[in-house]
């Protein structure tokens, strides 16, 4: 049996580690024996526990971020961790720190795929210039996982050698998932009388995720409607300024910090909103957009990145302007005033999501990768 290694960075609750629990999946239906390789001690006990209930071997360095020995000790661990496994495959996802993992991976394996997850802009200009250096010369595949992302890395003249290197896979949903899951009752939960409406988000509390801005606009929004509800689901390290900003806007009772939820429960809690906002400032692709799309979910997102690509304005979803309360505030008012007249956009969401990015779609994508060379 041939074997593979992905490497990832950390194992937190997010887009990248979804993917990259897809992509190890995908590689064991096509009978490869897969082990996914963690560098820091950066883990969240859910996540650990979802790949292994999914039967992927996990190898967890626990190198500390910045730690003593730094870059000598990455190298060394990785070194020790990949040169007798004789691998056939080396993945590696979300090339941090700097591009260190993708040029030590080279030397394990005749077949090198990195894969980028965040936006092109938030490589360096020197950075970027190194990842188009290295796959063109040094991998034999470099997958984005959107065509907003792929034409960031490529750029407005890329060379024939880095058009070969680049694809795109974009990130997929379990359809299954989404139909049996059971709507959370929010409202029962959190002792919310009536039928308020409940507008959620569902992420890492983090600076890049906009989270601020969603708790500038509901402070604007419940000015209009004073019984709306914001739930936020996640943890992160923005969690207690984002708390004080709410009870700065007198939006303590309003707006529910529920903490994290384990990656099965995720559609469940979805469906208990009225609404799903992903206010990012940054996306390489956008998970949870395309979750609440497939859930049939109004939806508001950032105008920004891969959001753009993923969210068709005014069909499955509405944009607003990245970093702009007021504007937010303006397309989470249309959903409120007038519901009914986006109760199409549920409909073409959900069937959006599951034409598009089906995850029926994805090993044969991955064998395309792994076994087709031209």
């Amino acid at each position: 049996m041939k074997r593979a290694a992905l490497l990832i960075p950390c194992l937190l609750i997010g887009g990248t580690e979804v993917a990259t629990l897809d992509t190890a999946r995908a590689l064991t239906e096509l009978g490869i024996d897969v082990t996914v390789v963690v560098y820091f001690d950066e883990t969240d006990p859910v996540m650990v526990a979802t790949f292994r209930q999914a039967g992927i071997h996990l190898q967890l360095l626990g190198l500390t971020r910045g730690g003593a020995g730094g870059t000598l000790a990455l190298i060394a661990a990785l070194t020790r961790s990949l040169w007798r496994k004789r691998l056939a495959l080396v993945w590696v996802q979300y090339m941090t720190p700097t591009l260190l993992p993708l040029i030590v991976a080279r030397f394990f394996s005749p077949h090198l795929i990195a894969a980028v997850h965040v936006a092109a802009r938030h490589y360096t200009p020197g950075g970027l210039r190194r990842l188009r250096w290295l796959a063109s010369w040094w991998c034999n595949r470099l997958v984005c996982v959107s065509n907003t992302t792929a034409k960031g890395i490529m750029g407005g003249q890329p060379t024939a050698r880095l058009q070969r290197a680049v694809r795109v896979v974009p990130n997929v949903l379990d359809m299954n998932a989404v139909i049996e899951a059971i709507p959370r009752n929010w409202r029962e939960q959190l002792d919310i009388t009536g039928q308020q409406p409940i507008i959620g988000f569902v992420g890492r509390l983090a600076h890049n995720k906009g989270v601020d801005v969603l708790l500038q606009a509901a402070t604007l929004v419940n000015r209009q409607y004073p019984n709306a509800h914001w739930i936020i689901v996640g943890e992160g390290e923005e969690k207690p300024r984002l708390q004080q900003l709410a009870a700065k806007n007198g939006m303590e009772d309003k707006v529910h910090f529920v903490g994290k939820m384990p990656r099965e429960d995720i559609y469940s809690a979805m469906k208990g909103f009225d609404i799903v906002v992903v206010p990012s400032r940054e996306e390489g692709f956008g998970l949870t957009a395309l979750e609440a799309m497939a859930c049939g979910l109004p939806l508001v997102a950032s105008r920004v990145d891969a959001l753009q690509e993923v969210v068709i304005d005014g069909q499955t979803g509405l944009l607003f302007t990245v970093d702009d309360p007021e504007s937010l505030k303006d397309c989470l008012s249309k959903l409120l005033f007038k519901p009914i007249n986006y109760s199409y956009m549920r409909i073409a969401a959900a069937e959006h999501a599951q034409v598009t990015y089906g995850k029926d779609k994805l090993a044969g994508k991955i064998r395309n990768l792994v076994f087709n060379e031209k």
